[in-house]
């Protein structure tokens, strides 16, 4: 079972069943931008680690903060960003129930070349419906 190894609200160090005895966080994600009033926030997740790329901690990770979004602090949406290279990022984000809501264009300059950074969400009645 998974378990919350910290939560400095609404940052949130996550370690797996395997890394239980060392409690070394394998992932931090946290809620920024806030807006109580409208029940939004955006998202970030970090799998620091090249080692714990690919086990789907970040899959795991992202769960956890959109179960605490939705079901502890009755967000209404959560969004976040996302390097239009990072496919595998992309992949999890829509099993996930994520949604493409935009696109800024040629918004990240990285080894010569312009990116686009896509803006994807989740919506608290589409996170349950899965």
């Amino acid at each position: 079972m998974w378990k919350i190894l910290f939560s400095i609200q609404p940052l949130l160090g996550v370690i797996s069943p395997e890394e239980r005895e060392s409690d070394t966080a394998i992932a931090v994600t946290s809620l920024i931008n806030i807006d109580t009033k409208n029940r939004n926030a955006e998202c970030i997740i970090d799998i620091g680690e090249k080692e714990y790329w690919g086990k789907g901690y970040d899959s795991e990770s992202l769960k956890l903060l959109l179960e605490y979004a939705f079901k502890e602090l009755n967000l209404h949406r959560v969004s976040l960003r996302v390097f239009s290279f990072n496919e595998r990022a992309i992949h999890i984000y829509n099993k996930l129930g994520f949604k493409k809501e935009g696109v800024l264009r040629e918004s990240l300059f990285r080894n010569g070349k312009w990116h686009d950074i896509i803006t994807i969400g989740i919506l608290k009645r589409e996170y349950t419906s899965k």
